[in-house]
């Protein structure tokens, strides 16, 4: 199945109950208050494991539990993830404004060394970062199909299914996922600006849909991207 296929199927998969969007825009929402958060994380995680044994409709919102543990797992793999990058951002944009609070003048030798340095780890960090975003869908499937979060960071078998699948391949899913990424922010941006409802359109269908085409799509292409098998379509309902 190639990237294309798996995009317009990702892109459909919410259309198969409309109410779950909804119900899922409404969690988006309640996020805020921190601990819906990790019920929104944890039917992402759902869905992708729903997908991976070839459901091919949204799953139920039951288990409420189990949803919730399966959220905090998803933190805490974005935020290992994301921590040394973090980090070294931090690190670099607290480097570049020390001089100016502790060294009087612009040309100082002290100053110049810390611009060369601090753009040198800021750099690091916003590489590791980028890095983190590609292989990031992986490492959760991975997690997703064989159910325990270890399994995320199993760096040699990420790295091996996304050969498995193609570099090639999974590069251009990667790049079809910006690009509905980006659409959907231009399309919020001018939901919200203009219009004073979009700022309840926004969280409530384009968020959540978005992150229901992303957990779709992230199990297509982790069980289909490489593969010559046609989609099974079961219509099997949980």
């Amino acid at each position: 199945m190639d990237a294309g296929t798996i995009s317009t199927d990702a892109i459909k998969y919410p259309l198969s109950d409309f109410k779950k969007v909804l119900i899922l825009g409404i969690i988006t929402i309640l996020s805020s208050l921190i601990i819906p958060g990790f019920f929104l994380l944890g039917y992402f995680l759902k869905m992708i494991k729903h997908s991976m044994a070839d459901f091919s409709e949204l799953p139920d919102f039951d288990e409420w539990m189990e949803m919730f543990v399966d959220g905090l797992k998803v933190f805490v793999v974005l935020f290992i993830y994301s921590l040394v990058p973090l980090i070294l951002i931090l690190l670099g944009v607290w480097s570049a404004l020390l001089p100016m609070f502790t060294v009087p003048g612009s040309g100082s030798l002290l100053n110049l060394l810390a611009v060369e340095w601090t753009g040198s780890v800021a750099l690091i960090g916003v590489i590791l970062e980028m890095l983190v975003s590609f292989i990031i869908a992986i490492a959760l499937a991975n997690m997703a199909y064989h159910n325990e979060i270890g399994a995320a960071f199993r760096f040699k078998e990420i790295i091996g299914k996304i050969q498995e699948i193609g570099g090639v391949d999974y590069l251009i899913w990667y790049v079809l996922m910006l690009i509905i990424a980006v659409v959907a922010y231009f399309i919020s941006m001018f939901l919200i600006f203009p219009f004073i409802i979009g700022i309840i359109i926004v969280p409530l269908i384009i968020i959540p849909y978005l992150i229901m085409i992303f957990a779709r799509s992230t199990a297509l292409i982790y069980v289909y991207g490489g593969s010559d098998d046609y989609f099974r379509v079961t219509h099997k309902q949980k």
